[in-house]
């Protein structure tokens, strides 16, 4: 395969003595095949064109997830992707720093407020009375895909709800709390589910899939996070905003097959919680966007009702399982 030209539009951030940021956009031309990694590029860049160009490496095999970087509008891993599957029309790639963690020089990012999120949920074992004094073979099949999560970041600095809430736990130490969860040895497994049924835990997910998208190890932190929801239901976390909220959702469909979007907020915040977003409802309203409180039935509804009785009768199991690796 023979060499192109590619440019890199590269971001590259100064931090001024007063703490604040000096952005430029530079761009470098390189020949490459379209199978190089783009991490090879930018040494390339480095070692013959500006040595002062930061960014971190280190395994080069996806493996510790220092490389993680906004390539072509995504964070992804340097090292693993190749440049001809990121360029536009005109050979041209965009290359950004991590997104929600503040940025040190160029593509290097302080990881420092990443990793205090997954400190938060304590990423280790603890003694309990819920530990199983029995482990059988199947226990790694809950965990098998977050064990595999390297804390490169990738899903935290892609997800909507860090952009916009310093406080919400993200996606990565989610996925971490449901690999401790999920394991058999876990003594406390009910006060981490109550504690991440608090504020800016599980339910502050949007469920936008951007974490499942841009996973380079395909640990579906999205996954995890609605099996912890299930799982702080079914043990009794009920009394906060989320779980409400899923509760008026599953009222309103079974009863009329429609959501009863006028209703919902008093339902999911109570009553003092929906008179304070009162502001929010004058907004919608001079804009015309006040729905019905009055439900609306869809038609056939008893098809929608027969779907939930089938479920309430057979639930799904969310729950990863497999079978028994009998030897032959």
């Amino acid at each position: 395969m023979s060499d192109q030209v590619y440019t890199l539009r590269i971001q590259r951030n100064t931090r001024r003595d007063d703490g604040t940021m000096d952005t430029k956009w530079d761009e470098f031309q390189v020949k490459a095949t379209p199978l190089t990694p783009v991490l090879n590029l930018l040494e390339d860049v480095k070692g013959n064109q500006d040595g002062s160009l930061t960014f971190r490496q280190s395994c080069r095999s996806a493996i510790c997830g220092s490389c993680a970087m906004r390539i072509g509008g995504k964070t992804r891993l340097a090292c693993k992707t190749q440049i001809g599957e990121v360029v536009d029309e005109n050979n041209t790639v965009q290359i950004t720093a991590q997104q929600n963690s503040p940025v040190i020089k160029d593509l290097a990012v302080d990881i420092t407020k990443f990793f205090s999120k997954v400190h938060q949920i304590k990423p280790f074992l603890q003694e309990g009375s819920e530990s199983a004094e029995e482990v059988d073979d199947t226990a790694f099949d809950q965990v098998n895909h977050v064990t595999q999560c390297i804390m490169c970041a990738c899903c935290y600095s892609d997800c909507t709800m860090a952009e916009v809430s310093d406080e919400f736990v993200g996606p990565a130490a989610l996925a971490k709390a449901f690999r401790f969860i999920s394991d058999p040895r876990e003594g406390k497994k009910s006060d981490r589910l109550k504690v991440l049924s608090n504020d800016h835990g599980i339910w502050s997910c949007a469920r936008c899939t951007m974490c499942v998208a841009v996973c380079p190890k395909d640990v579906k932190p999205m996954e995890a996070i609605v099996k912890l929801r299930t799982r702080a239901m079914d043990a009794g976390n009920m009394d906060n905003y989320g779980a409400k909220h899923a509760q008026a959702f599953h009222g309103d469909i079974t009863s009329s097959g429609s959501l009863n979007e006028a209703l919902i907020l008093n339902r999911t915040l109570g009553v003092v919680g929906a008179l304070g977003e009162m502001g929010a409802a004058l907004h919608l309203a001079k804009k015309g966007k006040i729905p019905s409180p009055f439900p609306h039935k869809i038609e056939n509804l008893d098809e929608v009702q027969a779907i939930y009785n089938e479920l309430e009768k057979n639930p799904l199991d969310v729950e990863t399982k497999a079978e028994n690796a009998v030897p032959e």
